[in-house]
Parts: structure tokens; sequence; C-alpha cells
């Protein structure tokens, strides 16, 4: 058991140190509608960026997944996988991609699945990387495509049966 030895050095330091107060911050003289206006503004002139980022994710999704199919037991490779599938899950929606992000929140549930042989992981995650690169592709935005819609919906199935 660790003891700690109070020392006349600490006390000095105790007995010289000061309560320090947080700041007040000033209020702003900008609305807050104002401020969220703002920010929607700024979002909606990046948007056209949006694709060309989203493209690069997948790039990168697919540039890792071909490294992972060569080495699937490397733990870094696998961590470099499920990195770029939980930043697909974050960024999607914002990126105008929403069942991107719900392919990618289930790929990411795979990848984490205990209960799965290794060659089952492989082929549902090449089946989840390539209905991403599809979506983004064919510009296939959120589930209201039926076909879209019913690929993530047995993805999450075939994944569920795993857990």
């Amino acid at each position: 058991m660790n003891t700690f030895t109070w020392t006349m050095g600490h006390l000095d330091m105790a007995a010289t140190s000061k309560i320090v107060h947080s700041k007040q911050f000033r209020k702003s003289s900008i609305a807050r509608d104002e401020l969220i206006s703002r920010a929607e503004r700024a979002i909606d002139n990046m948007r056209e960026e949006f694709g060309t980022w989203m493209e690069d994710e997948v790039a990168s999704l697919t540039s890792v997944m071909t490294a992972w199919l060569a080495a699937p037991t490397d733990e870094d490779v696998s961590g470099e996988l499920y990195r770029r599938g939980h930043d697909l899950k974050g960024q999607a929606a914002t990126l105008g991609f929403p069942i991107v992000g719900r392919i990618a929140a289930s790929l990411c549930e795979l990848l984490t699945a205990e209960q799965i042989s290794q060659s089952n992981r492989i082929t549902l995650a090449r089946s989840h990387v390539n209905a991403i690169c599809a979506a983004v592709r064919d510009e296939v935005r959120d589930d209201t495509d039926e076909t879209a819609k019913a690929l993530a919906t047995e993805l999450e199935a075939a994944v569920a049966r795993f857990l």
C-alpha cells in the first residue's frame, strides 16, 4: 500500500495556493438563432464538397479493406478497418448519405462480434464495403430507395445472427 507523507514543501505549497474561480464569459452580442443560422449557412456553403469528401472516405475504406483481406487477423489492420467504418458511421449523415452511415454501423458491429468465424466475417465485411461503395457511386443517399433499404436491413440481420 502506498502512503503519502506530507513534507514541509507540501505544507508550504498548500498554504500559499490560491483558489482560482472560473472566468465569466461575456454574453454574445449575437442572438442564438443568428449563430445557428450562420452555422447552417457555413455547412450549406461546404455542401458541394461533401460528395468529394465521401468519395475520399470510401476510397480510404476500400484501401484498408484490401489490406485487411490480405491479413484479416492483423490487429492493427483490423483496428484501422473498424476506425474507417466508425468514421463513416458518424460522418455519413452530415455528408448527405445516411444509408451509408447505417451500413457502416452494421459493419462496426460485425467487426466487434466475437461469435463469428473468420470466413463469415470476411464475407459479410466484403458485402458491407461493397454496399457502401455502391451507395456512394450511385448516389443512393437514404432509405427512400427500397433496394438500399432492403440491403441495409439484410446486412443488419446477417450480423445480428452472430451477436
